[in-house]
């Protein structure tokens, strides 16, 4: 006995504890479950003879067994390529025969000879790099590979794609781009996305493309819940434009190209300017304070550029399409939306290059006379609060979203013409389209002199 207990630490002799374990009234429903599904078990003690009739004596009434509980076995594996065997033993039969061993293949070593992505088609470039689409050997899976520019690099490394790296790992959106991994091949270094089918530019391009206007407040929609999403973490773009605006087959937008963007600085801009670089944002899409020199300027400019893509929805073009410097952009924007006023933007006039590029004249706003006529009152409305000339005045994406633009009819619907779309559309390939009808028709010209 143990003393400190006061029980026998003794384990029974054999025989009784075989008559225990095999008595129905002292069987547990673990015990029950063990002997009938363990795959350990190899053979179950049978009781004697003299056994058997004692406790026969003993229950006249069997009681009922419990209901055993069979485990459930349906459970997710990993899926993939990659796998190898994995054995799940099943219950033995109660025939004499033992039913074969159940395999559920999850992995397998696959050996690859050469770059583990096959290139197929280039579909984009930007400044910091080439878009390739690929197909991943393994998988077959399309992929957006986007290759990183450090031929001009001294210190390794780019600070603008680390910075971009760290920051897609932080979204977590429908509507943002991921990041799928790294890879390093051949001294080049790449970023591997889902593969987009399509980029507003291109579609947009297309003359034979026909998208409604409940499709367009689909595609404005879900751009608003990006840029929103980005704002609330306080991420601007600093690149928003058509060709950075991918769509899926299913109608399902993303924004993509966050080479130029960061988070903004956590101080008071009232007491301190956060001195941000002003050489952001593709030329047609830049907002007036960038192009008079601001550094001072935050969620603001997003909202540019935004308002630049709704009005781009309906007249399929830019509409401030100026020549290769700021001063010309300026003017266009000018002709458009009016000269600067002070009175309606009064913090004008402290702008670094605000005198330098002070119009000689003073124009009226025109952008009813441009586009009243092509939009609704209340997308007129939107339209005209995203593209406020002071940048404190424009309406914020999540204000936006609240707009009566969108509870008008027609109400946003699926994007039911991208079944329809031929072929696959970047701005890239439309750009490419456009030079080779350009020269067809300077060919066609030459040949009839």
């Amino acid at each position: 006995m143990d003393k400190h207990r006061g029980y026998s630490t003794a384990r029974p002799n054999s025989s009784s504890y075989s008559r225990y374990h095999n008595d129905e009234r002292f069987r547990t429903s673990s015990s029950r479950y063990h002997d009938t599904y363990s795959p350990l078990k190899r053979q179950k003690t049978q009781p004697s003879s003299s056994e058997t009739q004692t406790n026969a004596s003993r229950n006249t009434t069997k009681p009922k067994p419990k209901p055993v509980i069979k485990p459930d076995l349906k459970f997710k594996l990993p899926t993939g390529p990659k796998a190898t065997r994995l054995s799940l033993p099943s219950a033995p039969s109660s025939s004499k025969s033992s039913s074969p061993e159940k395999y559920i293949e999850f992995m397998k070593k696959i050996e690859i000879v050469g770059p583990i992505h096959e290139r197929i088609q280039q579909v984009g470039q930007g400044t910091y790099g080439k878009v390739y689409k690929a197909r991943n050997k393994i998988t077959g899976e399309l992929v957006a590979l986007k290759k990183l520019k450090l031929e001009t690099e001294k210190e390794g490394f780019p600070i603008t794609a680390n910075r971009e790296v760290s920051l897609l790992q932080s979204f977590d959106h429908p509507n943002i781009a991921g990041l799928d991994e790294m890879m390093v091949e051949k001294n080049q270094v790449y970023m591997v996305f889902p593969y987009m089918n399509h980029d507003l530019s291109g579609l947009l391009q297309q003359s034979d493309i026909k998208i409604t206007d409940a499709e367009k407040k689909n595609i404005f929609k879900q751009l608003l819940k990006g840029i929103e999403y980005l704002h609330k973490k306080r991420v601007i773009h600093r690149d928003i434009k058509g060709s950075n605006i991918l769509i899926d087959t299913k109608g399902v937008l993303k924004i993509t190209d966050f080479g130029l963007a960061r988070t903004m600085k956590d101080i008071n801009t009232k007491v301190k300017s956060p001195n941000y670089t002003n050489r952001v944002i593709t030329l047609w899409y830049r907002p007036p304070e960038i192009l008079l020199g601001s550094t001072d300027y935050g969620r603001e400019i997003d909202i540019w550029g935004i308002g630049c893509l709704l009005l781009e929805l309906f007249t399929r073009h830019p509409v401030f399409q100026g020549a290769n410097d700021e001063i010309d952009q300026l003017l266009k924007i000018y002709n458009i939306m009016g000269t600067v006023s002070v009175d309606d933007w009064p913090e004008a006039d402290k702008l670094p290059w605000f005198e330098m590029l002070r119009p000689n004249v003073h124009c009226p706003s025109r952008f009813k006379q441009f586009f009243g006529h092509k939009l609704t009152p209340h997308c007129f409305d939107l339209a005209e609060k995203l593209l406020s000339m002071n940048p404190h005045k424009r309406i914020t994406a999540t204000s936006a979203l609240r707009h009566p633009y969108f509870l008008e009819e027609p109400r946003e619907s699926p994007l039911m013409f991208l079944q329809t779309v031929k072929g696959e559309w970047h701005e890239f390939e439309a750009k490419k389209k456009r030079r080779q009808l350009k020269e067809a028709a300077r060919q066609k010209a030459e040949a009839q002199m």
